[in-house]
């Protein structure tokens, strides 16, 4: 049993004190009748949680769109006149887009005069903010803004006819964006800005703390230039005046969602606060009448029940020990059938490397594509898990897109030599990715790591967890582009690399301007 709404079990602390009280000083704790209406609170706090029964998981078509937020990251963007600062405030528009739109791919560009890419197309949102979250701006050394760079790429990022672009900028320093606009319109691009600036602008600060000035000595005021409006009027995007979230969401929603379709599982729930609703007016009856004090002897031991652990059901405690058991002694059909058996996360989890170890791959696959968590070393490991069962299923593509995102959350030697193993076995076999095809290929891939010694395990085939607190996947990214290095996101701890720092500031040497 699951409970959808758990914070409302906040509500029983004021109980517990009451209780707690009356104990200190010495009075009668509560007597039938309040005992009655207690149980009365605690049902309708339990029916106000929600509890909920899973039942198998649905699978649904989505279609979704691809939508490329291209971050300005440029000195001028650390300008005041938005609170904290425009970046901060470019930043918090876009975990607040991410974390209400769960439907469309997002990917992310940082740009200045360069452009790179800080995360792939992806409807993980977790992930992708933990990739931008990662970009240290401090180390961004140039000052210019060029658009151009940032639209190519952004065409590249996605294949979708017409991918959505969000600029998120304060316009940049150019006098028109008439090549930007005839680009974007010619490639199919739909951009929208964002504009993080005011009018009035502000001045910025030095890394010292002194105003900045020009080559003149005179204060440098940043304001918008609203000249790259020409762009959105040229594509039908939308022009927004600073980081309005209900004006974002309406510009995307202004076109059907159709750049990509994909299948994903809905596990649905049946919910049981009724029986509680019904426990309450009971007990509320007992108290009310002379039933209370007959019936008290009775009731108490299942509302006992009824109460047990909201994770886990009576005998999940069982069935993971035997599984636990059976695991350890090799049996592992067995394991998975016991720890599918037992109701909770962790289970699952448990479930999905049994079935691994037992040559289901398919059933660990669907398993740990199921699994939610924010945490990113679980996730890390959990992509990894993902893509050992891609690749006994031969459909390598998916798999190396599984190693990279676990590589961007933790790097992890086996991970990239798992890399390398599946572009060994691609030379050798053409590029056979069929599930029923080059079955040589698996054997000789390396699926099945442990970790080093001291660490923890996340070898598919390995990989047993007893903790509740883990963690999930989403579904695939956008495809790379062939060869471009700007492409390359990050393959250590979900920062960014010295050689993406190293592409945004390669033009810093030739800039005459100071931003």
């Amino acid at each position: 049993m699951s409970w959808l709404a758990p914070e409302w079990f906040w509500l029983l602390l004021p109980l517990a004190a009451l209780l707690l009280y009356r104990r200190q000083r010495g009075l009668e704790l509560l007597g039938v009748r309040r005992s009655w209406l207690l149980a009365s609170a605690v049902m309708l706090i339990i029916a106000t949680a929600r509890p909920a029964l899973p039942s198998a998981p649905v699978e649904i078509d989505v279609t979704g769109r691809d939508v490329i937020v291209a971050v300005d990251l440029s000195y001028s963007m650390q300008a005041t006149d938005l609170k904290p600062n425009r970046l901060e405030a470019g930043k918090g528009l876009l975990q607040a887009l991410v974390t209400r739109n769960t439907r469309d791919r997002f990917g992310v560009i940082g740009f200045t005069t360069n452009a790179i890419v800080l995360s792939p197309l992806t409807n993980d949102g977790a992930l992708l903010l933990h990739l931008f979250g990662g970009m240290d701006e401090t180390l961004v050394m140039t000052k210019g803004t060029e658009l151009m760079g940032a639209l190519k790429l952004a065409r590249k990022m996605s294949r979708a006819p017409r991918p959505e672009v969000l600029l998120l900028t304060d316009g940049g320093d150019a006098l028109n964006y008439n090549d930007e606009a005839y680009y974007a319109r010619t490639h199919d691009l739909r951009v929208s800005v964002v504009m993080l600036a005011s009018r009035s602008g502000s001045t910025l600060r030095a890394s010292d703390g002194s105003l900045v000035k020009d080559k003149k000595g005179n204060i440098v005021v940043s304001s918008r230039n609203d000249a790259v409006r020409a762009i959105a009027d040229a594509t039908g995007g939308a022009f927004i005046e600073g980081a309005d979230l209900g004006e974002v969401v309406d510009a995307l929603a202004s076109r059907d969602a159709g750049d990509f379709r994909t299948k994903t599982k809905v596990v649905q729930y049946e919910e049981l606060f009724y029986y509680a609703v019904a426990a309450a007016i009971v007990a509320f009856m007992m108290a009310m009448t002379t039933l209370g004090s007959r019936a008290a002897r009775l009731v108490a031991p299942l509302l006992l029940l009824f109460a047990a652990s909201g994770e886990a059901g009576v005998l999940d405690p069982y069935y993971v020990l035997r599984g636990e058991q059976a695991y350890a002694a090799g049996e592992y059909a067995e394991a998975a059938l016991l720890f599918d058996a037992a109701s909770g996360r962790a289970a699952r989890y448990n479930a999905a490397a049994a079935y691994y170890r037992a040559g289901e791959y398919e059933k660990a696959l669907e398993l740990y594509r199921g699994i939610r968590s924010a945490d990113p070393a679980f996730k890390a490991a959990l992509w990894f898990n993902i893509a050992n069962c891609y690749i006994r299923l031969q459909e390598f593509e998916q798999a190396r897109d599984a190693l990279q995102k676990s590589l961007t959350l933790r790097y992890d030697p086996q991970a990239v030599e798992n890399l390398y193993a599946i572009g060994r076995a691609e030379s050798q076999d053409h590029m056979l990715t069929g599930r029923q095809e080059g079955k040589k290929r698996a054997e000789q891939a390396k699926s099945e790591n442990k970790a080093p010694e001291g660490k923890e395990q996340q070898g598919g085939g390995s990989n047993m967890e007893a903790s509740s607190a883990d963690a999930g996947a989403g579904d695939t990214g956008g495809k790379k582009a062939e060869s471009d290095p700007r492409l390359e996101f990050s393959q250590s701890r979900g920062m960014m690399g010295s050689r993406q720092y190293e592409l945004i500031n390669q033009r810093s040497v030739h800039e005459t301007k100071p931003w």
